[in-house]
């Protein structure tokens, strides 16, 4: 699989490379190529056109939209790819790798295409939510003034790790309870009422979060607190944007939005009891 995509790599650069270097028409144009007997060379690229290989490649054959004749004196001793054609082997012929062959008929471009565009579509809304991870922080403290201003500033850095705990053991009741109403049929729109519950935890978490990470950097005690939000905000989302590492920042994050809105929730309740 390495030699593969060292092999379709090197053909991506030709098509990069190669036009400045050599006229477009010489390069694309239907053109045979044929490599003799007794003849060794060390690659063989060829695009748009047939090869006819009878003598020694010490590399690597790559042939795209064209056939590939191997003939009984032909010996090669890397990885032969075709893509859009065929190959055809004499017995006799010497391969010291593998034959890798992508054929272009309708089946083959419908999956590509397929492929293509639901990696197109996950790029998008990677895309989006990485966006609307940054604006919506930023909206809420723009939108909120005074009101997101003490809700923010209520939740210190010295105490995320009890509002983590708190978010914890939140996240698990949430998950027994939607574990519940998802087996009866009735359970299912207070079901979606906790998901909406459980976004607009995220939203106001995430700006808690983003606002202390915009704090704690250097030189932001002049800054407007919706800077602050956008850095830590942008900051956040480029650390979801990795693998693996993404998924557990944003675990981390939704406990500590599930704990920050357990512990305002309870706040609300305590101060209805003393009233």
């Amino acid at each position: 699989m390495r030699k593969l995509i060292y092999a379709l790599s090197l053909v991506m650069l030709m098509m990069f490379v190669m036009p400045s270097m050599a006229s477009a028409a010489s390069l694309f144009e239907h053109h045979n190529t044929t490599v003799p007997q007794g003849q060794t060379v060390d690659d063989v690229y060829v695009i748009g056109g047939d090869a006819d290989v009878g003598g020694h490649v010490t590399g690597i054959i790559v042939v795209i939209n064209g056939t590939l004749h191997l003939a009984s004196t032909a010996k090669v001793d890397g990885v032969v790819v075709v893509i859009g054609g065929e190959v055809h082997q004499d017995s006799g012929a010497v391969l010291g790798d593998d034959i890798y062959t992508i054929t272009l008929d309708d089946a083959t471009q419908n999956s590509l295409l397929l492929g293509g565009g639901l990696v197109l579509s996950f790029w998008v809304l990677q895309l989006a939510g990485t966006l609307l991870m940054i604006l919506i922080p930023v909206a809420i403290r723009l939108l909120g003034k005074q009101r997101i201003v003490r809700f923010t500033e209520r939740y210190r850095q010295d105490a995320m790790g009890r509002i983590l705990y708190t978010g914890f053991f939140s996240g698990l009741l949430l998950t027994a309870i939607s574990a519940l109403l998802l087996v009866t049929v009735i359970g299912i729109p207070f079901l979606a009422l906790i998901l909406l519950a459980i976004i607009a935890a995220m939203a106001m978490g995430i700006t808690v979060v983003s606002y202390r990470i915009g704090d704690c950097i250097k030189g932001s005690e002049h800054m407007a607190d919706w800077l602050k939000v956008l850095i830590g905000a942008s900051v956040l989302a480029a650390f979801t944007a990795i693998p693996l590492l993404g998924w557990i920042v944003f675990v981390m994050v939704m406990l500590l939005s599930l704990g920050i809105c357990t512990q305002w929730l309870a706040g609300m309740r305590r101060r209805k009891k003393i009233k």
